[in-house]
């Protein structure tokens, strides 16, 4: 007797449940099954709007060729991150100064190249693994004094770009003369002149503008060890919400040697 009953409740429950409409059986089912996180490439497309400043070999701007113009190291890193994640960029040119309140404003998304310091990290969302780290030179004029040391610098006009960053030991030493410039085609221009003594920057940059412009210029023995440079989003920008997607995303090209390969095409 208390078999028949028995399957008389379970026969009933079924049929409740059956009789159930579709989309509450289908809520009743869906909370049986394992919640799994979106794949990343499932992420909406969206618009980026990236900061750039001729500075090759890392930002290069022609503006004979438009939007297309745009290359250099950190551009083609960004250009094959935005493939993997669905973004689309929209270049802003703006002095490389001029970035920081844009990016602080939520007036850009997307700034390439900066180094890190605990004040722009207040605005500025780092996305690791970082790009790689360059050491900073000293282009001097053939008569200029020989820079071998820290030492050596004392004395001279120092061209510098304004609003970067070399060192805590060469940006907080106020004994050094330095003297501001927008970028470094103004400093080289401002040692051809001889307005300054000596202009300091990445030595990869350094060589190209050198080698662009036919200057044999010597680059100073004595160098600042370089910083790591990254890609930043503005704190402002939406695409912090995708900053994770970003990250892992970046990974993604640096174990399949994308940015090595990408690197060596500026060498």
């Amino acid at each position: 007797m208390r078999i028949a009953v028995a399957a008389r409740c379970h026969v009933a429950a079924l049929l409740a449940v059956c009789m159930l409409p579709y989309s509450a059986a289908g809520t009743a089912a869906a909370q049986t099954m394992p919640v799994r996180a979106p794949p990343l490439h499932a992420s909406a497309s969206a618009e980026a709007r990236v900061l750039i400043n001729d500075a090759p070999p890392y930002r290069i701007v022609s503006r004979a060729r438009g939007d297309e113009g745009h290359s250099g190291i950190y551009v083609d890193i960004l250009r094959a991150l935005a493939a993997e994640t669905r973004l689309t960029l929209h270049f802003i040119e703006a002095p490389f100064a001029r970035g920081f309140p844009m990016m602080r404003a939520g007036e850009a998304d997307i700034m390439l190249g900066p180094n890190r310091t605990p004040e722009r990290e207040a605005y500025l969302l780092y996305l690791d693994p970082p790009l790689p780290a360059e050491a900073k030179i000293f282009v001097t004029r053939p008569q200029s004094p020989r820079i071998a040391r820290y030492e050596d610098l004392r004395g001279l006009r120092i061209a510098v770009l304004r609003g970067a960053r070399y060192s805590s030991r060469f940006d907080g030493d106020a004994t050094l003369e330095k003297i501001p410039v927008a970028d470094y085609d103004a400093a080289l221009r401002l040692l051809g002149g001889e307005r300054v003594d000596a202009a300091i920057m990445p030595e990869q940059q350094a060589r190209w503008l050198l080698r662009g412009q036919q200057l044999n210029w010597p680059l100073s023995p004595y160098r600042i060890e370089g910083s790591p440079s990254y890609i930043v989003l503005s704190r402002a920008s939406p695409l912090v919400t995708r900053a994770a997607e970003l990250e892992a995303a970046l990974r993604r090209l640096q174990d399949r040697g994308e940015i090595a390969r990408i690197l060596q095409l500026y060498s």
